[in-house]
């Protein structure tokens, strides 16, 4: 039997969501215990790991910080490979988008230089995103994008292969 490998679901959502809420959410949504969870914000991870035995591992890591721009929060899930089969890249955003309310952007299986997104109620766009100093901007996505009235509509991205 093959094992499902170690992976990581990260992605820029519109709102910054308190650390409490992010770990019931990741707690919940993974049916993981407590002590299998670790969140943190990015710049403080040695911080909070200082007391914590080298060999602990944890079945999900997960790290966050400010964006700028159309965006207000990054975040880096690290995951064992058994709750990848439990949630899979694209379930994990829809309940991230669905639960926190908020618009996520993430890779998937897009060509270059296009991203997807999912809408709180679980819309899927593809979308155009620029990145200048340290600013994600979205230019153009595949239908409007709620409370971004000038991001341009363009249906055609779904063209591009």
């Amino acid at each position: 039997m093959t094992e499902t490998e170690a992976t990581g679901y990260d992605g820029l959502a519109s709102r910054l969501v308190p650390e409490d809420e992010l770990r019931e959410f990741l707690l919940d949504c993974f049916g993981i215990a407590e002590r299998e969870l670790f969140v943190g914000h990015a710049d403080r991870v040695n911080d909070y790991l200082r007391d914590v035995p080298q060999d602990v591992a944890f079945a999900a890591f997960c790290t966050y910080e400010q964006a700028w721009g159309d965006f207000a929060m990054l975040f880096d899930v690290g995951i064992e490979g058994r709750l990848v089969d439990r949630v899979g890249r694209r379930e994990f955003v829809k309940r991230f988008a669905a639960h926190f309310d908020t618009y996520v952007l993430y890779g998937d299986t897009e060509p270059p230089g296009l991203w997807t997104m999912i809408l709180a109620d679980g819309s899927c766009l593809r979308v155009v995103l620029d990145e200048e100093g340290g600013r994600s901007v979205l230019r153009a996505a595949t239908a409007p994008v709620p409370g971004l009235p000038d991001v341009r509509v363009d249906e055609s991205l779904w063209q591009i292969r």
